[in-house]
């Protein structure tokens, strides 16, 4: 641990952790363990989870294992990101977006063979189809290049990168398509892998489709789905609820691997602790530990999502500095009734198709399903009953709409599916698990600290509402019915790109900081770089660049979904 320098904040994505330093903040639960070998396995994976739950750390961790091993197994890991999809306007011609999904792999692709040392040659399906010299550089040089018209296609809107790709490899504009096909790049691969003795390659795709564009999330998964190789292992970390997958079956294409972490398991507190000690010093820590009570409020109200977690607890703690009974039960009630509402109620102002589901969804929760189980739970409490809940169940025929809204809730992290195809009676329902937090900063009986030992000691699944096919419960769906799931992404975009940066996922003192040298809205940052940071006062390059940093990949997540 020594290795790693602690700093005054929390790290909040993984984004931002060098990869060095990733085993010195990295805790392994046995949930972890297992998405970890299904990531570098054969199969085909779905990572799924909703934001902050650790889906890029694992996808990190996982390709820095099979780099450490590389020598030994020879299966080349290439982490791909695809956080800056939501730029690409692929409204008229999607063919923009796969060029620029393909130039994203060929580029991390082509980095991480550089990184292994592993040189190209003009062997193969590049020798044969392309007039490439024998000169290694110039086969990079011409990739290079290959992989930049691909990535600007999109700009331009027109085939004029046809004619540039054709003249760069000396083919003629009929043989261009080839480059831009699964098949190409399958056969690509094959080569690379039996010229460099290489087993196999793990594409690790972060951010594929968080966006809640279904073009180019159906675009994407067609991909996925036609990459499958003997050469090629395709993983993603995926968002639940909606997803527009196409013609691809998550559940036959792929092996789905949730990443969740359930409270009640007998490490849950150990885990999550340590996940804290591992980015503070001892002194801080120390003041966790002395107010163990507050400290595992807060955990507990996390509901398993680290993210959550040190978010909740940065305020609670006023900047690391303290851990009082007061500020903890005001963290709790302000972050769960308002904070973590924010990313769902964004959502509605972003993507206007889904803005009558959202709102009609945070209604359900907040007038029915809360309300619902705070009754459950004091009934209980009054007779003396230790069984409480966070649970509710849905009818597996309820109507759509209903569905729909409720997997927009799974997507924001307000809610998470428990159990699927349960029985009740002779019914099947999807038992689901209300965020505790929330259910925390609902009571108005007691504290959270006082109170969340009670409902966690007592927790059952066998306590929950029911909402059946046409449940009473189900009011003002009339509306819903003529949502609309496809977006203008320019219209989207534009929106996005005008919003405060205090909606970013980012400390009170980095936004002010941005606010001071001029940076008020997210395209503020985009257009700008570390060295416009410096105008603010007694901010040098080092605090510079780690604060843009921040706030940089802070940006791009909010845009991405």
């Amino acid at each position: 641990m020594s290795s790693y320098n602690y700093d005054e904040e929390f790290i909040f994505r993984t984004e931002d952790i060098k990869s060095k330093d990733l085993a010195n903040i990295f805790v392994e639960t046995k949930m972890d363990r297992d998405n970890l070998n299904y990531l570098k396995g054969k199969s085909p994976v779905l990572l799924e989870g909703s934001r902050g739950t650790g889906k890029t750390m694992l996808l990190r961790v996982a390709e820095k294992e099979l780099d450490d091993d590389f020598e030994s197994k020879r299966e080349l890991a290439v982490f791909v990101s695809f956080s800056k999809a939501i730029f690409v306007d692929a409204t008229n011609e999607i063919t923009h977006f796969r060029n620029w999904m393909f130039s994203k792999i060929l580029f991390a692709l082509k980095r991480k063979l550089e990184k292994k040392g592993v040189a190209l040659s003009n062997s193969g399906i590049l020798g044969k189809y392309f007039t490439f010299v024998v000169n290694k550089d110039e086969i990079i040089k011409k990739l290079d290049e290959f992989i930049y018209i691909l990535e600007n296609s999109w700009h331009s809107k027109s085939k004029g990168d046809f004619d540039q790709i054709s003249s760069l490899f000396g083919v003629e504009p009929g043989r261009v398509g080839v480059l831009k096909e699964t098949d190409y790049f399958k056969a690509l691969v094959e080569d690379i892998c039996e010229g460099c003795e290489i087993s196999r390659i793990v594409l690790l795709f972060d951010e594929a489709c968080h966006n809640l564009i279904p073009l180019q999330q159906r675009e994407f998964f067609t991909m996925f789905r036609d990459l499958r190789c003997p050469y090629i292992s395709c993983k993603a970390a995926v968002y639940p609820g909606i997803t527009s997958y196409g013609t691809f079956q998550s559940f036959h294409d792929a092996i789905v691997q949730k990443v969740e972490r359930d409270i009640t398991s007998d490490d849950y507190l150990i885990k999550m602790r340590e996940m804290v000690k591992n980015q503070v010093d001892s002194q801080v820590y120390k003041i966790f530990e002395q107010n163990g009570e507050n400290f595992n409020t807060l955990i507990y109200a996390a509901s398993g999502n680290p993210r959550l977690l040190l978010k909740s607890l940065f305020i609670a703690s006023e900047d690391l500095k303290s851990l009082k009974t007061n500020t903890v039960n005001s963290t709790i009630k302000n972050f769960y009734r308002t904070n973590i509402w924010n990313e769902h109620t964004k959502l509605g102002e972003t993507y206007n198709g889904h803005k009558k589901l959202i709102d009609w969804g945070r209604w359900f929760v907040e007038n029915k399903v809360l309300s619902e189980t705070l009754i459950k739970n004091d009934k209980r409490v009054i007779e003396e009953k230790n069984q409480q809940t966070i649970y509710f169940a849905i009818h597996r025929d309820a109507p759509e709409v209903i569905k729909q809204a409720v997997r927009i809730l799974q997507y924001s992290g307000i809610v998470s599916l428990h159990t699927e195809g349960t029985k009740v009676r002779t019914e099947v329902y999807d038992r689901y698990q209300i965020n505790f937090g929330v259910v925390l900063a609902s009571e108005s009986k007691s504290t959270p600290i006082n109170r969340y030992k009670e409902i966690i000691t007592g927790l059952s699944v066998k306590i929950y509402t029911e909402y059946g096919i046409n449940s009473p419960a189900y009011e003002n769906t009339e509306s819903l019915r003529d949502i609309s799931t496809e977006f203008d992404s320019a219209a989207v975009l534009k929106s996005l790109l005008s919003a405060s940066i205090d909606n970013l996922d980012i400390t009170n003192f980095q936004c002010q900081t941005l606010k001071d040298a001029g940076f008020n809205t997210l395209e503020d940052i985009l257009n700008a770089d570390e060295k416009d940071l410096q105008r603010a006062y007694l901010i040098g390059p080092v605090k510079s660049r780690k604060i843009f940093n921040t706030a940089f990949n802070a940006t791009i997540e909010y845009i991405s979904g």
